[in-house]
């Protein structure tokens, strides 16, 4: 049977679909709930999908829909399946959730075309689930798809508010939407300019979202950092105020490791408060100046250099410094955030609690006994605390260990299989492995996660740190020297680098600590011009968002008051309030005289038509007067000119339309001014 039967779905072969708002009201409230869809399981992005499809075979007459008694058997099926994913834990998910699905169920309570109670409750709510993308990403990107997505809506709803909905005049809504949307736009612009700014999110609700997300976590085990090295998210942007740091002094750091099962690493809780920067960081040297704009990453831990030593942020309160060194915020970094700091890349660390001490000593009883033994031999043999860590760091130099983004699995015992068995392995195998022997050898070491290198951004002159810039590496202990940096996978030699490692990532490998090969040469072998066409278009594409970062959502509570200063005016809320409610009056009075001006102009334009009809008609034998009343010269001329009598009458009933009624229009006009002209 030919599904496309003209006699049997006349409206389908006609394509009649494509034309007519009602039948793009699932297609546009689909792709409004798209990115939903992605992030939802997949049990619920089907029903949607089901119950939207349905309902748009509805509108093109292949289906029916269902009654009253279906739709509540659909309704009990949704509530299953949302209880079936998310339980009682009610999560910003699952609320988005339970409102994409009851929206896509209200479009079966339609019942045709002019059941514009239904219809606007739809649209009207499309508006709302268009704002809760914002929940998830404040992207750009995203800002573009609701813009667009509102557009569309809008043109919906102007449409359904005309008499006659069997098609969209496109020409008619577009001029509409368009008029509406200029004028929205400048009394956007005064709200975002000069609305006082609120710190932090306006709602927050219960979130198990983050457990998906990328990015570095409070506990690591082999595998947990290479994971990340395929990643090509955004974990922060990075502009520096004075020189770049070198190489090895581009470590950020992250949460620190101290406690462990000899396999997996965690952190120490509770974390304990250090009173001021400078009594942590003494003889600190090389102080380098950065804004760093963090993406948002569910967790308390904020980034910088090694080590922190001043800090300045007005988008979050409270941030301090743990006793092992991690820069913290109270609450988990639910939103873009931007902050100015200074570190020293040269400093002493001298600072050590005998807890601290007995937590970076600790090995677990049974664990590893090949790494503890050879850790023992080496402190029995050497007694030199500095020795033994060059010793440690010869051993990964010059046995034959390979730094590969593709290691074994190692689960009993990975200490001891990786340093006398596999030898392959991520920067999480190095550092653990390395902090256990020096544990072993007696010397306090911990595990420090957090990113390394940059990658540079040509168009914006800014750096960015990716998820896959992930890293791990060691710190030690030494009396008289304080906590030192040793990171055991800088010492690897090239060969013996894989080429997984650096093959696809040369922009974001140009200022790490790894040996590796001449990046000259393999940059002269695949750079070609589509490669170097490419990279350009990423780096602005980004360049783009890092700018909607720094401009629309970086404009803080600071940057508003620096601009009130810049007017000349002073900070209080007050002048806020005072300067949004004149420059919204402003706005107002213009709109007001410009719309005054224009029906002024068109009166002008149809009264100058006017004079010149009444011309036509004194050259025709005729005396008549402007002054005199259009019904008057109506009938005066339809009786001096019977043939013409017709074209007269309409003449004349659309200029006294135009002029005394309020429902007339430009195509009006138009019509009109065309039958003047024609008018011989």
């Amino acid at each position: 049977m030919n599904f496309f039967n003209k006699n049997r779905y006349p409206k389908l072969s006609q394509w009649y679909f494509l034309a007519r708002t009602y039948s793009l009201l699932a297609p546009v409230l689909f792709i409004i709930l798209i990115p939903h869809l992605i992030s939802a399981p997949f049990i619920i992005s089907l029903y949607i999908i089901i119950i939207s499809a349905w309902f748009f075979l509805h509108t093109l007459g292949v289906l029916s829909l269902p009654g009253a008694i279906i739709r509540f058997i659909l309704m009990l099926l949704a509530l299953l399946i949302l209880l079936s994913q998310y339980g009682f834990f009610f999560s910003q998910q699952a609320f988005i959730s339970l409102l994409s699905i009851m929206l896509c169920l209200k479009l079966l309570e339609i019942k045709n075309s002019q059941d514009k109670r239904n219809i606007f409750l739809i649209l009207f709510l499309s508006y709302f689930v268009l704002t809760t993308h914002f929940l998830y990403s404040q992207s750009i990107f995203f800002a573009l798809f609701a813009f667009l997505n509102s557009i569309i809506l809008t043109l919906m709803l102007i449409s359904f508010n005309r008499k006659t909905q069997a098609n969209l005049s496109y020409k008619d809504n577009i001029s509409l939407i368009s008029h509406l949307f200029i004028k929205a736009l400048p009394i956007a612009i005064m709200l975002f300019i000069f609305f006082p700014r609120i710190p932090g999110p306006l709602w927050s609700l219960p979130d198990n979202s983050s457990a998906g997300t990328t990015g570095l976590s409070d506990k690591m085990y082999p595998g947990s950092v290479s994971s990340l090295v395929d990643s090509n998210e955004v974990a922060f942007r990075v502009v520096f105020h004075n020189s770049v740091p070198r190489a090895e002094k581009l470590y950020w750091r992250g949460p620190v490791l101290s406690e462990t099962d000899g396999f997996l690493w965690s952190q120490k809780t509770p974390i304990a408060l250090k009173k001021a920067f400078d009594d942590v960081v003494r003889q600190g040297h090389n102080p380098v100046s950065y804004t760093i704009t963090l993406e948002a990453h569910q967790q308390k831990w904020l980034f910088s250099l090694e080590m922190p030593q001043k800090i300045q942020a007005d988008t979050i309160k409270g941030f301090y410094l743990s006793e092992d060194m991690q820069l913290l915020n109270p609450n988990n970094i639910q939103q873009l955030t931007q902050y100015h700091i200074t570190s020293v890349t040269d400093f002493f660390l001298d600072q050590v609690t005998e807890d601290e001490l007995q937590r970076a000593l600790y090995l677990p009883v049974g664990s590893n006994p090949l790494t503890y033994q050879l850790g023992q031999l080496w402190q029995a043999q050497i007694k030199d605390p500095k020795k033994i860590i060059h010793q440690g760091l010869n051993y990964f130099k010059n046995q034959p260990f390979y730094y590969t983004k593709k290691p074994d699995l190692m689960i009993d015992n990975p200490s001891d299989q990786f340093l006398f068995d596999k030898r392959r392995g991520f920067c999480e195998h190095y550092a653990s492995s390395f902090v256990l022997l020096m544990r072993a050898a007696g010397i306090p070491a911990r595990v420090v996660t957090g990113y390394q290198g940059i990658e540079k951004n040509d168009i914006g002159n800014y750096y960015v740190v990716r998820q896959a810039n992930a890293h791990a590496w060691a710190e030690v202990w030494i009396k008289d020297s304080g906590w030192l940096r040793v990171d055991p996978t800088a010492v690897i030699p090239a060969a013996r680098i894989e080429a997984d490692i650096y093959q696809n990532y040369l922009e974001r490998l140009s200022f790490s600590t790894l040996n590796l090969p001449d990046l000259s040469r393999l940059t002269a072998q695949q750079k070609t011009t589509l490669y170097n066409f490419y990279k350009q278009i990423k780096q602005a594409i980004d360049n783009i968002q890092y700018s909607w970062n720094n401009w629309v959502l970086g404009y803080d509570t600071h940057k508003q008051n620096l601009l009130l200063k810049l007017l000349g005016l002073n900070t209080h809320w007050q002048t806020l309030i005072i300067l949004l409610i004149s420059s919204l009056f402003f706005l107002v009075l213009i709109f007001q005289l410009y719309s005054l001006y224009q029906q002024h102009k068109k009166i002008d334009k149809v009264y100058h038509y006017y004079t010149i009809f009444i011309a036509k008609l004194n050259r025709a034998g005729m005396s008549l007067s402007s002054s005199t009343g259009p019904e008057a010269i109506k009938q005066q001329a339809m009786n001096k000119l019977p043939e013409k009598g017709l074209l007269i009458e309409n003449i004349m009933n659309n200029y006294i339309q135009i002029r005394y009624c309020k429902n007339a229009n430009a195509e009006l006009t138009q019509l009109f001014i065309r039958a003047v002209k024609n008018f011989s």
